[in-house]
């Protein structure tokens, strides 16, 4: 086959889209196939990979730049076989189109609705969870952004979603649920680390309960609810948190207002090896979250051994199907049930295995087969 890979962000950028898309690439030239990639990037993109790397400059308004992307898409489309965009918005509206005016199938990864992101980071008052927002339509930029995410998934020949809850918002948007494949995210494997005993004495740690959360730092993640667990657990217990963001700033007042402030650490954006060193100090995983579509933090703590902590709500319940020795799911923002289980003394277990990223890349090419017929 010969696929577009279309992103909205590709290494050295960090996040999902750029670390999936890049592994994508590369096992699909090992199985014989080509890909080439168009992202939005700059001189610093990687583009010596082995295959093409095109990249969109993001100047001159979102107008111009999805012109830009949508004819990177539409010349690179003509001699491929099929358009895999992963996302709905920024790369699905331009990818769509690019795809349509070369008469190629698309087929869609969403991993979340980047409308009720905006939604909610407009406004502290915009509270609605996920699920409850896509029962009836918005106003302004976010009816927008919720027509895009629509239009894109409708007109894919296939959508994969790496969770069912996520399945569930995607049919909500009037997607088909037979065009809907659900495959669950891999993840690559931690970077490995000194001792547990050596690590936790560099920081201090030696002879504490470590809480550990590895989040972005927006409202729905809910940190400052951790803080509040914290102030009714024991004077040895701390909570870490690994991540930045928005809300990073709201959350450290209200550590300091409830007295907590000396107990937790907000470690900042880190590395990856250094992450792996907070989950080898941890002796639980916490997410508290309103909103997942699928937890790869989770799956990381599975993969070294680290029992968690998870709410009840979006893809969080569907980790403890796939590491039931692993995961506790715990209510919503109850704050008794959360105190009672983050402060229950837990072992570390032996580490659970991850689908490698080569099995999962089988998985796409199957369903990219189906969408081109190839």
């Amino acid at each position: 086959m010969r696929i577009v890979l279309a992103t909205g962000i590709y290494p050295p950028e960090i996040g999902g889209p750029a670390s999936f898309t890049r592994e994508l690439a590369r096992e699909l030239k090992k199985r014989g196939h080509e890909a080439s990639v168009v992202c939005y990037g700059d001189e610093k993109t990687l583009t010596d990979e082995g295959w093409e790397v095109v990249a969109v400059s993001r100047a001159g308004g979102p107008l111009f730049r999805y012109l830009r992307y949508a004819w990177k898409v539409f010349f690179m489309a003509r001699m491929s076989d099929v358009v895999f965009l992963q996302g709905p918005v920024s790369e699905g509206l331009p990818g769509t189109i690019g795809a349509i005016l070369a008469g190629k199938p698309t087929m869609m990864k969403i991993v979340g609705d980047y409308a009720w992101e905006i939604y909610r980071q407009k406004s502290e008052r915009n509270s609605e969870l996920l699920d409850e927002f896509v029962t009836h339509r918005h106003a302004g930029t976010v009816r927008i952004l919720e027509s895009i995410e629509r239009w894109t998934t409708r007109r894919a020949t296939l959508v994969v979603t790496p969770s069912r809850f996520l399945k569930t918002i995607v049919m909500a948007w009037g997607v088909l649920p037979e065009k809907i494949k659900v495959i669950y995210n891999t993840i690559p494997p931690l970077p490995s680390t000194e001792a547990r005993d050596v690590l936790r004495g560099r920081v201090g740690l030696e002879e504490k309960k470590v809480i550990l959360t590895v989040v972005r730092a927006v409202p729905w993640k809910h940190v400052d609810f951790l803080c509040d667990v914290l102030s009714r657990l024991p004077e040895d217990f701390r909570l870490v948190h690994v991540g930045d963001g928005p809300s990073l700033a709201t959350w450290k007042k209200r550590a300091q207002e409830l007295g907590v402030a000396d107990r937790v650490i907000f470690a900042g954006k880190q590395p990856r090896e250094k992450v792996a060193e907070w989950y080898a100090m941890a002796d639980v995983f916490a997410l508290p979250s309103g909103y997942e579509g699928f937890p790869h933090v989770v799956a990381e703590a599975a993969s070294v051994g680290l029992p968690s902590v998870v709410s009840d709500k979006g893809g969080n319940p569907e980790t403890q199907e796939l590491f039931p020795r692993f995961v506790e799911v715990a209510p919503y923002l109850d704050v008794t049930a959360w105190t009672d289980a983050l402060g229950r003394p837990r072992q570390r277990l032996q580490p659970e295995f991850v689908q490698s990223f080569g099995e999962l890349a089988d998985e796409y090419i199957k369903m990219m087969q189906k969408v081109c017929g190839c």
